[in-house]
Formats: structure tokens, C-alpha cells, sequence
């Protein structure tokens, strides 16, 4: 189960393609920033990644309105109209291309959302859109520039334990990935949405060895102590004053 998040709410249905069918759009790879680490059980858990793109990749460079990057031969000729009262679409010839967007799925995997995302699980996640100190978002970014065998880094998402906090446990976290889609025009002057063309994907085969792992912990840590310990000692010192 994929949760696709598009610039617009009713691109959603927009289905992914194989990189085959593109093959001069760019491609790479994703890794987790920060793969494993020790949290606490009410703590809320960043999704750091790093998208880098292949050696021999084109380069990820565009930008929009009027939509520049890209080569007349890899565009796509067809988009879908999405009906405004049913929602459903409807695949029209592009007339014109005014710009592309990239995106970001979350694949329901691993035990942080136990369950395909359902109820029971121990974590709820968020795509991150932006705002505020840290790491960007990727979702509806309508210009880039990342070449060949470089790398960026940006925020997927976060987990937030559910209330009461987190059991104490090991959980796990695979599938996500970024992809490339067109908007652009119909005959008639109708928005119209590309399928979303996968750019890069993290741990496809949902092994160990690439997956994001956190260790929830009751034990407090180091540093915790450490304030803990300096707290009773400023006590003790206040009491043998005021004895």
C-alpha cells in the first residue's frame, strides 16, 4: 500500500511508471540519512533521506511556467483530466506542458504502522511539507537542480507515537521513494496530470541491511542522567544550606 502525496489533491489517482518507459528521465537512488538510533517512547521520529541520483543519470534539473529541462522526446503526450465532481479520470492528449513537479510515496512496510497503516499500530506518519528550521520537503517542487552522481537531503515525513507513547521494542521502516510528474493543457484549456514517473526508490526488497530502524527504549539516556543526577545534587546542596 502506497500513500502518494501530489502537488494537487486530485492527482492523487495518477498511477507510477516503470523507468523503462522513460529512460533518459533521471534516476538514483534513496537512502535514510540517519539509518538507526535509540529513542524514547514518546519521542517524534524524523524521516531524514538522501536522494542521489545514478552516475550515469540525467541530470534533475528543471523548472516551470514556462517548463524548461527537459527534452522534447521524453515528454509524455497524454495526461489525465480528473472529472471535478467524481473524481474519476480521464486520460486527453497534452496540448502544451507548462511544468513538472516532484513527489514522494510512503510504503505502509515494516512495524512502525503495523497492520498496512491500520488501526493497533504503534506510530502514525505525516508526509513533511515544509515550514520552519531544517531539512525541505520535496513534495510539489516545482523547479530543481541536482546533477549526476550528486546527492540532496530532505525530510520525508514523521512518526508520532501514538498516545501514552510507544512499547518499548524495535521497529522498522523500507519503502519510500520520489517521483517526477508533468501538469500541463488539453485542446480545450483543461488542466491535465502525467502518471507519476518513479525516480528513485529506498530498500525495494525490504531487507535489514537498508531498512530506517529505531530502538525504543524506557532506559533514560546518558545525558538524562546526567541532569538527573545534577538536579539531586542541587537539592542536597539547598537542604544542607537552609539545615
Amino acid at each position: 500500500m502506497k500513500r502518494l502525496r501530489p502537488l494537487l489533491a486530485a492527482a492523487a489517482a495518477a498511477c507510477l511508471l516503470p523507468l523503462a518507459a522513460r529512460a533518459e528521465l533521471p534516476r538514483g537512488s534513496l537512502s535514510f540519512v540517519v539509518p538507526t538510533a535509540t529513542v524514547a517512547p514518546d519521542e517524534v521520529i524524523d524521516v531524514a533521506m538522501r536522494l542521489q541520483l545514478d552516475a550515469d543519470s540525467a541530470p534533475l534539473v528543471f523548472s516551470s511556467d514556462p517548463l524548461a529541462g527537459f527534452d522534447a522526446a521524453d515528454l509524455p503526450t497524454q495526461g489525465n483530466w480528473f472529472d471535478p465532481v467524481t473524481g474519476v479520470p480521464e486520460l486527453r492528449d497534452f496540448a502544451s506542458i507548462t511544468g513538472a513537479f516532484l513527489n514522494v510515496f510512503y510504503s505502509c512496510s515494516g512495524s512502525f504502522t503495523a497492520g498496512d497503516c491500520g488501526p493497533g499500530a504503534s506510530y502514525s506518519f505525516d508526509f513533511w511539507f515544509g515550514g520552519g528550521p531544517g531539512l525541505p520537503s520535496l513534495v510539489g517542487a516545482s523547479s530543481f537542480d541536482l546533477a549526476p552522481g550528486a546527492s540532496t537531503d530532505f525530510l520525508l515525513g514523521r512518526f508520532t507515537p501514538q498516545p501514552g507513547g510507544a512499547a518499548a521494542g524495535t521497529y522498522s521502516f523500507y519503502t519510500a521513494g520520489v517521483t517526477l510528474a508533468f501538469r500541463g493543457l488539453d485542446a480545450q484549456g483543461e488542466t491535465l496530470f502525467s502518471d507519476s514517473v518513479n525516480i528513485a526508490s529506498s530498500c525495494p526488497l525490504q531487507t535489514e541491511d537498508c531498512a530506517f530502524v529505531r530502538t525504543v527504549s524506557t532506559v533514560p539516556e546518558p545525558g538524562m542522567v546526567a541532569l538527573w543526577l545534577a538536579g539531586l545534587a542541587s537539592v542536597g546542596f539547598l537542604w544542607r544550606r537552609r539545615a
